[in-house]
Order: C-alpha cells, then sequence, then structure tokens
C-alpha cells in the first residue's frame, strides 16, 4: 500500500489535484458527504488505501488529537484523511471523475424519490430527469442495480403501466432515453400521462436495435411465465442495426381529457356500455363532434412550436392509446391514422397533413387530425374489440403520435420509396423450403397502407426472409397479373392523400428513388431485371417485383436480422411497419405478433364418407378444429357479383354485422366471396371486426372463373381482427380439382334471413342462413384442419 507509519503520505501533494478538489467542494459544498464518499471508493478500487485502513487510521488520529482538538468529530478526521490520500495519489481527471460520479449519485437518488410516488407532476419528474442527464456524460454509469429502479419508475411514469412491456424496456431504455421522450412529450406541465402503445412500441424497438448493449442491465433475464421458448438468442446484438425512426412528438394521454372538458364532451365516455347498434349509429355524430371541439391554448401554442420546428413536411398523425400494441392485444387498425386535411379512405380514415400552406391553416388541419383520431377510440370497432378482450372498464386514454411521413417528394407526390409489414414468424409457407422462424415480409412501393389492408386486385410481395427470392407464383403472367399496379401517396398540390397508378407516378420522372430494384421490365411475357440503375423503358413496360432488391441487396438480411432481435429482446413473436425513403430503413411501429390459441395436433380423417362432406382444401391451412357448428352464413359468390350498386354490397356488410350479433352466442362461420374486409367492394364483402368478432371461422371462396383469386390475408390488419378472436381462417378454392365442394348443402333449403333480420328479407338470395341440424337430419358440422399437411376438411358428425 501507499503509505508509510499510519497516515504519513508517501507522495507529495499534487498541486493541481489539490486545486481541483478545492474548487469542486467550494462549488458543491451540499455534496461534501456524497464527494468524499466516492473518492474513498475511488482510494479503495485503485489499491491506494482500504476503506478499512480509512477507518483505522482515523481512530487512531482521533484517539492522538483527543486532547489537543477536542472539537474534531470523527467524520471530520475521515474526511481530511480522504482528503491527504486524493491530493496526493489521485490525478485532477480522476477527481473529476469522482466529483460527477458522486453528483450523478445525489440526483440519482433524487430522481428515484420522484419516481417511487403513485403520482407527481410532469413538470418535477422532467426536471429531475434533466438534472440527472446535466451530469457529465464521460462519467461511468451508475450501476445497473441503481438504474433499474429508476428505469422501471420512468417507464411507468411516462411510458407504460404494462408489466410485460415494462418487463422488456427496462433493459433497453436508459435514463438518458426517457430525457429523449420527454423532450417531444407535449402536455400539460401540472398533469401527467403516458405516450401510448404505438409510441412506446416504436421507440423500444429503435433502441433495442441501435442501443448499446452494454446498457442491458440483466441481459439473462427469464422468459416471462407462460411464454414459449424460442430458437433465437436474447441478448443483445452486438452491433447496431442502420435503422432509424422518424421524427416523432408525442401527445400526452391526458391531453384528451382536459379536451373532453373543454368542451363538454364527458358524456361520450359511457358510449361503451351501450349496445352495438347504439354505438355504430351515434359514432358519425361523435365524430362531428369531436371535430368541432377546442383546444386548451398551451397545447395549441405547443404544436404551433412543434410545427415551426419541424417545417413544411407531411405528417402523420397516428393514434397511440394505452391500449394499443400491448402483449396479447394489439388492436390493429382499431384507432385513426391520420394524414390530414381530411379525405376519407375506407376504415382507416386517413387523410393527409401536406403541412403546407400558412402557418394557422396548418395549425387547424392539425389539431383536426387529432381529434379525429381521438373520437376514433369511440368507434364500432375499438369499443366491441375491448369488450370481447374483457378491456371494457378499462379507463381508456388516448396518446398522440404526431411524426413525419418517410419518403421524398416525385413531382407532386410524397411517398417512400417502399413500404411494409415484416412477422418474425411466417405462417404463410407455400414451399417446404420455408421455415417458420425465417418470418415474413409484406412489401409494397409507395406508402404502407397497401401492405396492411386489403385493397384492390392486386397483391403485395410476399416474401419468405429465409428464401427472399422464392414467390408463390410460378409464371411471369401470374406475377404480371397479380402485382400492384397503384401507390398510395400524398399529393403535395391538392393537399390529399391519393391513390394513383404506378404510371401517372412515374410520368412526374424516371428518377424514382431505388426504381431499378423495385421494377422488372416486362417483354414478350417474361420479366428481365433492369440493366442499370437508370431506367429508360416506357413505364407501361415495368411490373413491381422487387426482384433486384430481394436478390442483389442485404435488405432481405437486415430485416430477418430485425426481426431475429427483436423476437430475442420481446422473447415472442413480434411485428414491425417500416418504411424506406431510398436512403434509410426507418422503424415505425412494432408489437408482439398476435398468435391465435395453440391447437393441439389434428389428425384429418381419411375415412369421411363423400355425402358427409361440406368441403375439402389442401392450400394455405393452418392448424385448427372447430366442432358443433349449427349455422353457415353463406354468400353465394355469383349472388354477390350481381349485386350493382355499391349501396346494395354495403347493406350485406351491415346485414353480416347484424348476423353476427344476432348469433353471438351460437358456433357459427361465414363462408362467401375472397377478400372479406377489401376496401374493393366488388372483390369481398365489405365487413370489420365488428361484425365477424362471434364467428368460428371465415372461408373465403374463390371461382377461378372469375379472374381472381383471394388473397391470403395473413399480415393485414383483417388477419390480425381474425386472430385475435381466435377465428379460424381458410381459403377455399372450388374449381381446383384438388378441392371438394358440396353444392348440394350450400344451395339447399336455408333459413327465412327474415328470422334473424326483419329488414333483410331483401337479401335472402344474397345471404343464406344454413341452420345445418335442421337441413343434415339433427347433424352438425366440425372442421379439422392439420397445417402440417396442408390439408383441411370440414364435415358432418
Amino acid at each position: 500500500m501507499a503509505r508509510e507509519n499510519g497516515s504519513d503520505m508517501a507522495r507529495e501533494i499534487d498541486p493541481a489535484a489539490q486545486a481541483c478538489l478545492d474548487e469542486h467542494l467550494s462549488a458543491w459544498p451540499q455534496l461534501a458527504h456524497r464527494i468524499y464518499r466516492q473518492l474513498m471508493h475511488e482510494l479503495h478500487s485503485r489499491e491506494v488505501v482500504t476503506v478499512d485502513e480509512i477507518y483505522e487510521q482515523t481512530l487512531t488520529a482521533c484517539s492522538l488529537q483527543a486532547d489537543a482538538a477536542p472539537e474534531v468529530s470523527e467524520v471530520e478526521a475521515t474526511n481530511r484523511l480522504i482528503r491527504d490520500y486524493a491530493i496526493r495519489y489521485l490525478t485532477r481527471e480522476q477527481i473529476d471523475e469522482a466529483v460527477s460520479m458522486a453528483r450523478k449519485r445525489e440526483e440519482a437518488d433524487a430522481l428515484r424519490s420522484i419516481v417511487s410516488l403513485p403520482s407527481v407532476s410532469f413538470r418535477v419528474l422532467a426536471d429531475r430527469v434533466r438534472r440527472f442527464c446535466s451530469v457529465d456524460t464521460t462519467t461511468r454509469r451508475i450501476e445497473p442495480e441503481e438504474a433499474i429502479g429508476i428505469r422501471v419508475g420512468l417507464i411507468r411514469h411516462l411510458v407504460s403501466d404494462q408489466l410485460e412491456f415494462i418487463g422488456v424496456a427496462k433493459r433497453f431504455l436508459t435514463i438518458r432515453d426517457m430525457d429523449v421522450i420527454i423532450q417531444h412529450i407535449i402536455g400539460p406541465e401540472h398533469g401527467m400521462g403516458r405516450i401510448g402503445g404505438k409510441a412506446a412500441g416504436m421507440f423500444l424497438a429503435y433502441k433495442i436495435l441501435v442501443g448499446d448493449p452494454s446498457a442491458d442491465p440483466e441481459p439473462q433475464a427469464s422468459r416471462p411465465a407462460g411464454v414459449p421458448a424460442t430458437p433465437v438468442d436474447p441478448s443483445p446484438p452486438r452491433e447496431p442495426l442502420k435503422v432509424s425512426i422518424p421524427e416523432s412528438y408525442f401527445l400526452r394521454s391526458d391531453v384528451i381529457d382536459e379536451f373532453l372538458e373543454l368542451n363538454g364532451l364527458g358524456e361520450y365516455q359511457t358510449q361503451k356500455y351501450k349496445s352495438p347498434e347504439e354505438i355504430r349509429s351515434q359514432y358519425p355524430l361523435i365524430r362531428q363532434e369531436f371535430r368541432k371541439g377546442r383546444f386548451p391554448p398551451a397545447i395549441v401554442e405547443r404544436l404551433r412550436q412543434m410545427l415551426l420546428s419541424l417545417g413544411t413536411v407531411p405528417l402523420i398523425v397516428r393514434s397511440s392509446s394505452l391500449l394499443e400494441d400491448r402483449f396479447g392485444t394489439a388492436f390493429s387498425g382499431k384507432y385513426a391514422s391520420v394524414f390530414v386535411p381530411n379525405q376519407a379512405r375506407g376504415d382507416l380514415r386517413q387523410r393527409v397533413v401536406s403541412n403546407q400552406g400558412r402557418l394557422e391553416q396548418r395549425v387547424r388541419a392539425l389539431l383536426t387530425a387529432i381529434a379525429e383520431v381521438y373520437a376514433s377510440a369511440l368507434g364500432p370497432d375499438p369499443l366491441l374489440y375491448r369488450r370481447a378482450h374483457d378491456l371494457i372498464d378499462y379507463q381508456e386514454d388516448m396518446g398522440v403520435l404526431i411524426q413525419k411521413v418517410v419518403g421524398v417528394q416525385h413531382g407532386n407526390y410524397y411517398l417512400p420509396a417502399f413500404a411494409g409489414v415484416a412477422f418474425s414468424r411466417n405462417e404463410y409457407r407455400w414451399s417446404p423450403r420455408i421455415r417458420r422462424e425465417d418470418g415474413l415480409l409484406r412489401l409494397v412501393m409507395g406508402l404502407g397502407t397497401r401492405a396492411i389492408e386489403r385493397v384492390g386486385n392486386e397483391y403485395p410481395r410476399m416474401v419468405a426472409l429465409g428464401e427472399p427470392t422464392l414467390r408463390p407464383e410460378s409464371q411471369p403472367q401470374e406475377i404480371i397479373r397479380n402485382a400492384q399496379r397503384s401507390v398510395d401517396c400524398i399529393n403535395l398540390a391538392t393537399n390529399r392523400f391519393e391513390t394513383i397508378s404506378i404510371d401517372a407516378l412515374l410520368a412526374e420522372g424516371m428518377d424514382f428513388p431505388m426504381l431499378d430494384r423495385i421494377m422488372s421490365i416486362r417483354r414478350d411475357g417474361a420479366l428481365y431485371q433492369p440493366p442499370s440503375a437508370f431506367l429508360t423503358e416506357d413505364p407501361r413496360n415495368l411490373t413491381v417485383t422487387f426482384d433486384k432488391l430481394l436478390r442483389d441487396t442485404d435488405f432481405p438480411a437486415t430485416l430477418r436480422e430485425m426481426l431475429r432481435r427483436l423476437e430475442g429482446a420481446y422473447r415472442r413473436p413480434v411485428d414491425v411497419e417500416f418504411a424506406h425513403d431510398g436512403t434509410d430503413l426507418y422503424v415505425l411501429q412494432c408489437r408482439a405478433q398476435s398468435e391465435m390459441a395453440q391447437a393441439s395436433r389434428t389428425v384429418v380423417p381419411a375415412d369421411v364418407p363423400r355425402d358427409a362432406v361440406l368441403f375439402r382444401a389442401s392450400r394455405y391451412v393452418r392448424t385448427g378444429q372447430i366442432d358443433d357448428i349449427e349455422y353457415v352464413v353463406y354468400v353465394p359468390p355469383e349472388e354477390y357479383d350481381a349485386l350493382t350498386t355499391r349501396e346494395r354490397r354495403v347493406e350485406v356488410g351491415r346485414a353480416i354485422g347484424s348476423i353476427n350479433h344476432a348469433l353471438h352466442d351460437r358456433r357459427f362461420i361465414l363462408v362467401g366471396p375472397g377478400r372479406w374486409g377489401s376496401n374493393d367492394l366488388r372483390l369481398g364483402v365489405p365487413v370489420t371486426y365488428a361484425d365477424i368478432n362471434h364467428a368460428r371461422m371465415l372461408i373465403e371462396v374463390a371461382r377461378e372463373r372469375d379472374g381472381y383469386v383471394p388473397e391470403v390475408s395473413f399480415g393485414t390488419h383483417f388477419f390480425q381482427d381474425l386472430v385475435e378472436a381466435n377465428i379460424l381462417y381458410l381459403p377455399l378454392y372450388p374449381d381446383d380439382p384438388a378441392t371438394q365442394w358440396n353444392n348440394a348443402f350450400f344451395d339447399g333449403r336455408c333459413e327465412p334471413i327474415g328470422s334473424l333480420l326483419p329488414d333483410g328479407e331483401s337479401l335472402g338470395s344474397v345471404i343464406r342462413v344454413l341452420h345445418v341440424p335442421a337441413a343434415c337430419g339433427g347433424r352438425k358440422l366440425r372442421v379439422v384442419m392439420d397445417g402440417n399437411t396442408d390439408t383441411a376438411i370440414g364435415y358432418l358428425v
């Protein structure tokens, strides 16, 4: 050790170290006790002198000085001794670091006291976080055990109170990350609310992918009870991935309470207890009332300053409710995401915030969009979804996520090069070469709305990430027929969200980002890769395939690795929405992937008499079984196709919703023309979650002579609805020789629709309600599906 004869020092005093320590003690007199304690730890850890030796020397010194200096306490003597050692054996830099650690621990203790309170104002919490983060960032981190409690408290106050989310987030969101969130939060200073599920999932995913692995204080934390093991390594990655998130602001969940009180709209909080018919009929009025609502002046001013900071880039205003993107209840597509000003598009109610024009116009458009998001919490889909998942009594508050739209300007249009949704587990495997754990990607050119919703008679590119060049289609003609022909974009000239043809987009110029990697050249019935980065072909000879992107770039590997890391961190399958502007990849959303209740191993019986079989299928089958089916609600494709007006098709969708409610306590399945829930009413019955949530199964029927087949809906919000409601799904192709279809049953005697819908007699030929026991001698329908053998059967028992 570095001392001789008790407290005698072996080294001379370092004047620089002495001046440094005196300066710190003068600047932080209230921290003197903590500074001395930290210096003692430094001396001990550097093996200059042990803690025990410090105390022994202090006792010796005190006994020797008892008569000469009785006023000197043991604490003062200890501090003097620590000081003497420090200014001899520690450098100025080491003293600086020790003092910074002392300050950091002081702020950590104060912050820990604040976050442990059951309620605290945002201003107090934000001030304490900023004070902690103002301490020198070059200093060592406080110990993980010290940080973890603070992280949990901050997450609980600002982000989410869901224990499963906190269990993941505390490993990756540091205290300084919370300061970043605080800097982008908008809400009353004396209130407190959270940023909501969608914002939380996006930010957490980003930190998992790019954060410092050493920030994880417990990388080997155990898997949550009941969650199956995954083959991925849950430890943090070594190298950050090259991903970004859009510049984002978070309107706290408590702002909606001020909005409701200011506008006298609190009475609508009881909508959740009303009947489905009342919820549906009153929702249009509620939307109008909310759109006319005023916001607190302080919130309006904060939003105005935000717009000044962001500039005139297009914005998206997204729901971020406290219930959204939770483990087990994703609320996929239930709330509004709004590109403003207002142009409705299907159930998403997407609108363009082109964010152009005078500032006050932009502010008004933004406020209208936020009000629209607030109103969406009282719509039939989210309320009936909450009721089905026993969440109806939860005090639902709505946060709002305001983001720059990822993209580039191309002529008058603004859109990303491509976007989509990726799943860490692939339940749609069209080849034995595809592995479930490799993941699945739905990829589209332009805004990702066409990847997550069921739109017109065209398809996203389905990519099995382990075999990215392996397509479901085998022939060029089939690829061309199913290829994307339209893009969703923002028209900056009209301030509208629009769907335009790809030909119209490329008429603005052929310099669209990554065009050669998105398109293939169509010539003589075949498809060819562009020979160079710049395309000179007539746009009419181009087809969206993404072949070059998937074959010649690391994009599939990046997505696969991203999903692997996120699943490892979440310790369960995940899905991720993303966009690419031609330069950077952006994460837009991440949540635990919805999974259907696991069916035990099923065996499709081989000895069923042919006359007892109602259908057999052998394409895109998932495992599941339903017994004792009493009703089949059947929409004959030819009858639906014969409807000539939009109004009649909408009427069919409403009638299905009414039948769904009437049969809520019966076991029934839905069967009808492919692409249910599509925004193109010609291609399928226009239904939402609230119209189908009591059904046990949905069978989408495709007659190949119709010129299309039903898109397998895996990955869309509609499919997430089926999964979370535990509704089995099966596409069925009656004209396929391998498919068996019992025309005699489906065209046979049915219940008068008036018995379920007094006003539905005019739809009697379009909606057939088949009571299985009445039609089949008391027998009921059983459906057995085996995803391992890709076979399914529905038969009478």
